[in-house]
Order: C-alpha cells, then sequence, then structure tokens
C-alpha cells in the first residue's frame, strides 16, 4: 500500500512540468516532460553534492538536472560527437545538427543560466572512472546497448552514497535487447543495496539503501 501510494505520489508531482525547468522545451533532445520533471525533483532532493549524468547530447536533460541543483555540480559526461549504438546512431547523426555539438550544449546551458552549475567532462564514461569520490545522483543515459550502459554503471556504481540516487533513462520492461532495461533486470534487481522508487514514462528512478 505505501509503494503504490507513494507511486500515486511522484505520478501526480511529475504530471506537471515546474516553471522552474519550462525552458528544457527550447533544447532539442529526447527527453518527455514528466521525465523532466522527475529529474529536476530528485536533483533537487540532492541539494548539495555530486550529480552524474553520463549522455547529455545537447543538454536538456543537464539543464533540468542543473536547475533542481542548490549546491554543487553536475558533471555531464559526453564524447559529443554524435556516436552512439547501432539503433541510435543514424538519429543522432541526422539530428545533431550543422554546430558541433559540444559548442551547442554550452551556448545552451549559458543562455539558460545554468553554466557555472556544470562541468563538462568531454569523452566517454570510462575515461573518468577515478575522478569522482562520492555521488549523490547517477543518471545514465549514454550507450544504450548492453555492454555499455553495463560498463557506465559498473564504473560509476560504488561511488553512489548511501541514500544516494540512481536514474536510467529508455527503460522498457519488454525490451530486453536495450541496456537500460538488460541492466536494471539483471544486475540492479538483485543487488540488495538498491530499491525501485518510480518509473516516469522510461526514466527508471532508484535509491541506494
Amino acid at each position: 500500500m505505501i509503494t503504490r501510494l507513494k507511486s500515486q505520489y511522484y505520478e501526480r508531482k511529475f504530471s506537471k512540468l515546474p516553471i522552474e525547468i519550462r525552458n528544457y522545451e527550447l533544447i532539442e533532445g529526447f527527453l518527455q516532460p514528466e521525465e523532466a520533471a522527475a529529474l529536476y525533483y530528485f536533483s533537487k532532493k540532492v541539494k548539495n553534492g555530486v550529480i552524474v549524468e553520463i549522455g547529455s547530447w545537447k543538454g536538456k536533460s543537464t539543464f533540468c538536472l542543473a536547475r533542481g541543483l542548490k549546491n554543487g555540480k553536475v558533471f555531464a559526461i559526453d564524447p559529443f560527437n554524435a556516436a552512439g549504438e547501432t539503433e541510435s546512431a543514424e538519429k543522432y547523426e541526422k539530428e545533431k545538427g550543422e554546430k558541433e555539438l559540444i559548442l551547442q550544449f554550452k551556448e545552451g546551458m549559458a543562455n539558460l543560466g545554468v553554466i557555472d552549475k556544470i562541468e563538462i567532462l568531454h569523452g566517454y564514461s570510462k575515461d573518468f572512472v577515478n575522478n569522482f569520490k562520492k555521488i549523490n545522483l547517477l543518471f545514465i543515459d549514454g550507450d544504450h546497448s548492453i555492454e555499455g550502459c553495463r560498463l557506465d554503471f559498473e564504473y560509476f556504481d560504488k561511488f553512489i552514497v548511501k541514500g544516494g540516487y540512481i536514474l536510467f533513462h529508455d527503460y522498457y520492461a519488454n525490451r530486453v535487447e536495450l541496456g537500460p532495461t538488460w541492466v536494471i533486470k539483471n544486475i540492479i534487481n538483485k543487488k540488495k543495496e538498491y530499491k525501485f522508487l518510480h518509473l516516469s514514462k522510461s526514466l527508471w528512478i532508484g535509491i541506494k539503501v
């Protein structure tokens, strides 16, 4: 009963886009309003700490995370080269635009007033494994292949603090060929230290207990 009531609370909470992140719609990307609201909500709960985002694209989700974080940094990890697993590569190439992705990202975050809260880590997740001692919120939205998503989780899992949050984008229960779905079903759900909190559209949210 408690879990169901909490889920209903989250559904109501995320059904309306907070005014603080309305401008997320100005950024090109692949994030639904309910997912944006959830990212903002949980980044607000961090209050003062470290948020790590794997996969930033043009900054749609980064903006929501940065707007919620009052003190601390959002570390945005991305190669900014429109690379991706086979299923996504064609779409990324088509939608990347003419200007370099990293410049689009920087300009977008500056124009929306959150660039000071963001530290760009230009590269792949494996390049920054030793950059962190603790992580309060980890958002994984990078390589959606099973191997890529598994590595993203395994690289940073040990740094998530107790009470910290783990979020995956593009979780679909019936699509086990997708990295996020596979990792959650085959790794996270079997770990006692993680507890599922809510699924907002395709945004899976858990907590380290």
